[in-house]
């Protein structure tokens, strides 16, 4: 298949699994919500949602669905999250309930889940100008009570990861209620724009500066690190933000960095291809999501703590690479719908697979930020879309000229 088809069938792919996967019921308390993963269909991620409100703006663009429609699910999602989803002050539970929108078992309330949401309410507001949506956008957006997870320690300033009121809830290690920090370079990125229209300027930066910057090196060339170097944490923030187009307050290039930090993830599986079958030059990615033993967590040099590897390729995880290393990303995906078909279904590519055990491991599971990151990066390679919408809405702009952000020259 000629790459241009193989993308178009994966976005396509992508768009259908997000309207089989979300609450489409009128009516319905949970209408918009859409499930963690098809492992279990009853269970709603609330960043799941961010990528469903995404995909419905691609949809419209595309022509995969009527304006009209996607304005109208998107309406009614924004309702769901707005008068029914579980909330503390304004940041949501993690894992919803698909028919109810309450927050299930004792999971957390995380700000960075929340914050995915908030991307894909940014992006339909800024694409649809639709006189509702912007109402309850605006006020999803205010409602956040940002000040509540910022803290100061050793003159710095912090986001909280979460909050559980629960003795024994989710990530709870001793008495409930603020867990951990964000103190790393990683995903989280997205959180500082949100907060910055909202936060005193002085301390919106502070907050920025805040993260780590650690350094590791690949060809010589030095990256900003996330601890377990996770393909998804370079990402998630960059699916939305057009970083090639803009430079942080201290010039870092943040495209540069996820274009070194996917070439060094490559590399680490080349490394390692003599241990593990699944992994050389078309067939590489150590990211988070499905593997035979479940949920995993994975990673690549450099980083802050030594990787385990596996074996196991988290095929949204290269895919995501697309704009940043073209021509090796396309490589593989040719490689693995032509020599693999196990890892393509209705939906375009599983989310992983994994060659080195016994028997061989194709995923059969789809994850909704998974497929979702995958699908936003495909779209940004194709057109630009996402990244133009989010990055030129007035909140974003607002938020760059805030922390001192800068658009590259010529650009």
């Amino acid at each position: 298949m000629e790459d241009p088809d193989l993308l178009q069938r994966e976005l396509k792919g992508s768009f259908d699994f997000f309207i089989d996967y979300t609450n489409l019921t009128p009516g319905s308390r949970g209408f918009g919500l859409t499930v963690d993963a098809t492992k279990d269909v009853k269970v709603a991620s609330i960043a799941s949602v961010g990528f469903a409100l995404s995909a419905w703006v691609i949809g419209a663009e595309r022509g995969y669905i009527s304006r009209q429609r996607a304005i109208e699910i998107t309406r009614q999602t924004l309702h769901t999250l707005y008068h029914t989803a579980s909330h503390h002050r304004g940041f949501f539970a993690h894992f919803l309930d698909m028919d109810s929108g309450k927050r299930l078992w004792k999971c957390e309330y995380s700000t960075i889940d929340t914050a995915l949401c908030l991307n894909g309410v940014i992006t339909a507001e800024a694409y649809f100008k639709d006189e509702e949506i912007s109402l309850i956008a605006q006020k999803l957006l205010g409602r956040i009570d940002w000040n509540y997870i910022v803290f100061e320690d050793a003159g710095q300033a912090f986001f909280r990861m979460a909050y559980n009121p629960d003795q024994d809830g989710d990530y709870v290690t001793g008495e409930p209620g603020f867990i951990s920090r964000w103190d790393m370079a990683a995903e989280q990125k997205m959180m500082y724009l949100q907060a910055a229209g909202q936060l005193d300027p002085a301390l919106a930066r502070k907050l920025y500066r805040g993260f780590s910057r650690d350094t590791g090196f690949f060809d010589g060339q030095p990256i900003i690190v996330n601890p377990g170097g996770n393909l998804f944490a370079y990402q998630f923030s960059e699916a939305w933000l057009d970083t090639a187009r803009y430079l942080d307050p201290d010039g870092v290039d943040w495209f540069n960095n996820t274009r070194l930090a996917a070439l060094a993830n490559r590399s680490f599986c080349i490394e390692h291809a003599g241990e593990f079958k699944t992994y050389h030059s078309n067939s590489w990615g150590s990211s988070c999501g499905d593997s035979p033993a479940g949920y995993d967590v994975s990673g690549a040099t450099p980083s802050l703590h030594p990787p385990q590897p596996n074996g196991t390729v988290s095929i949204y995880g290269a895919l995501s690479c697309l704009p940043f290393i073209p021509e090796l990303t396309l490589a593989m995906m040719q490689y693995l719908y032509n020599e693999h078909p196990q890892s393509w279904g209705k939906y375009g590519f599983f989310d992983a697979y994994n060659l080195s055990v016994n028997p061989p491991w194709y995923s059969s599971a789809i994850y909704g930020i998974d497929k979702g990151c995958s699908m936003l990066m495909i779209e940004n390679y194709l057109s630009g879309l996402v990244w133009k919408t989010y990055t030129n809405s007035p909140v974003i702009q607002k938020a760059l000229l805030v922390l001192g952000f800068s658009r590259r020259a010529g650009l």
